[in-house]
């Protein structure tokens, strides 16, 4: 039985490398090359060679996998047994063999320079030091005229002084020369861009609405799909940032043409909270409502944002109807003691949302008061770094102070 299983595992084994190598020109034509030389058929080992090099050459952009099987043909071709090419007067073979492969640690090195200072930041505990291998990177990379690497260099760029002005540079020359990057750096950048503006929606310096022309580029491109799923914070921030921009069209044919795409454990989830935060977008708050608390939300993500829309839902009938001030109230206290009992990975995360509530009940409770403090209420936020919704609470902020004028 287990030779069975054996014989059979290898034969799988089998069929997924061919599988894959029928999908692989490079690495088809490097093994006929490789082959063509181990058969001494050097006629042929130059002629298919030189083809090969000239289709990588004039590749307008080139994956790194092309960078390096451009490297290997040229090592190939120079170090080939018969010394007679090698030794001629002129021989620039050398050169263009030096090229792809700094290139290919170029941009790989910058890659990885880029994830270290990403991982300082967003993860605790993480401390790389990027500064010796910056300073080399940045020597070996001076002169290089190639879009990819000005677009590290401008990242490298980054302090928390010039952050803002020097996003909208990169930002800038990404969408301008998106169709100069391989594949891997349109998607890996793009992720960065989406996080640098995340950064700045935390700041409130913009809003979320900024995240919709990125998101919408990434749809287009398909550089937003891991093996054609989208996650679900994703789904969430584009429903969120189309419904914040009122372009309820485009919030329309996302949900029905992408839903699909989340992973199957979370569509359902997924689909009525896109629904009812569309529904209240558009100000049917009882809409809303019902799709709310008629679905039984089972993913961890959407039970937490659920509850956040909720909330908001019962504070806007209040704002119009005091006597909605006892549901609104217990649900302050109902979401509060789920998040306390709650287990988060994080609880940076879990602070976030308590003063989300806390922050709600302050503003909901001066609605009434008749010591309504301005300075009070005007300067809730001015500390607040780490909070859920901030827009939507500084939008509330507004509303109320020119309701108590």
């Amino acid at each position: 039985m287990n030779n069975l299983f054996s014989e059979g595992y290898l034969a799988a084994e089998k069929f997924v490398v061919f599988q894959n190598l029928t999908k692989n020109q490079n690495l088809q034509k490097d093994i006929f090359t490789k082959e063509l030389q181990s058969r001494h058929l050097e006629d042929w080992f130059f002629k298919d060679a030189d083809k090969e090099i000239e289709r990588l050459e004039t590749l307008e952009v080139k994956e790194w996998e092309d960078q390096l099987h451009l490297f290997r043909l040229h090592r190939r071709v120079y170090h080939h047994p018969n010394q007679n090419l090698r030794m001629k007067p002129a021989n620039h073979t050398l050169e263009k063999m030096g090229a792809p492969i700094d290139m290919v640690y170029l941009l790989e090195k910058a890659a990885i320079i880029n994830e270290k200072i990403f991982r300082n930041r967003l993860i605790k505990g993480e401390n790389h030091d990027i500064t010796l291998d910056l300073e080399k990177w940045l020597v070996l990379s001076e002169n290089i005229d190639n879009p990819t690497i000005k677009l590290y260099r401008m990242r490298f760029n980054y302090t928390e002084d010039n952050f803002l002005d020097n996003y909208h540079s990169i930002r800038n020359f990404y969408l301008e020369k998106f169709e100069k990057f391989s594949n891997f750096d349109r998607k890996l950048n793009f992720f960065f861009l989406v996080n640098d503006t995340s950064k700045l929606i935390r700041s409130r310096i913009f809003d979320i609405t900024e995240h919709l022309p990125l998101y919408k580029l990434g749809l287009k491109t398909e550089i937003i799909f891991n093996e054609g799923t989208i996650t679900h914070f994703t789904y969430a921030m584009i429903v969120a940032a189309s419904n914040t921009k009122k372009d309820f069209s485009f919030t329309s044919h996302f949900i029905k043409t992408y839903s699909s795409k989340l992973e199957s454990t979370v569509q359902e989830d997924g689909l009525f909270w896109a629904k009812a935060h569309t529904e209240y977008y558009q100000g049917n708050l009882n809409k809303c409502l019902d799709l709310l608390l008629n679905h039984d939300f089972k993913f961890h993500y959407f039970q937490q944002i659920t509850k956040i829309l909720t909330t908001q839902v019962y504070f806007d009938l209040h704002l119009n109807d005091q006597s909605y001030q006892s549901y609104l109230f217990n649900y302050f206290d109902s979401f509060e003691k789920w998040l306390l009992r709650e287990n988060f990975r994080s609880q940076i995360k879990k602070k976030s949302f308590l003063r989300f509530v806390q922050i709600c009940r302050i503003l909901a409770k001066s609605v009434t008061e008749v010591n309504f403090n301005v300075d009070k209420i005007e300067g809730l936020l001015k500390n607040e770094s780490n909070i859920q919704a901030s827009e939507w609470l500084n939008r509330k902020i507004k509303i109320i102070l020119k309701l108590k004028k």
